[in-house]
């Protein structure tokens, strides 16, 4: 387990999911505190994740009600946004 802080994460984001996508799970800090755990995941566990969790699934709806509610930018747009897009400039 490794730790980062958010402005690594900010400025690292695809190395940190990319070593988080071959099986490291890092915690995020911030000012020294943890605040969130980034863990591996594939497909398959996302169906058991989704399933297992009423509160997850509830989550879920709820975002989806607000964004309904107060409007919001379609993923394609907050990834060229981030810059996470081939030759998006942020």
């Amino acid at each position: 387990m490794r730790f980062v802080n958010v402005r690594e994460l900010h400025h690292s984001t695809p190395r940190v999911v990319a070593k988080a996508s071959r099986g490291e799970t890092f915690v995020i800090t911030k000012n020294g505190k943890p605040q969130a755990l980034l863990l591996p995941l594939n497909e398959r566990e996302i169906e058991d994740l989704v399933l297992s969790s009423p509160a997850f699934l509830k989550e879920i709806e709820a975002s989806r009600a607000l964004h309904k509610k107060r409007g919001g930018i379609s993923l394609a747009q907050a990834r060229k946004k981030l810059g996470l897009v081939r030759g998006a400039k942020r």
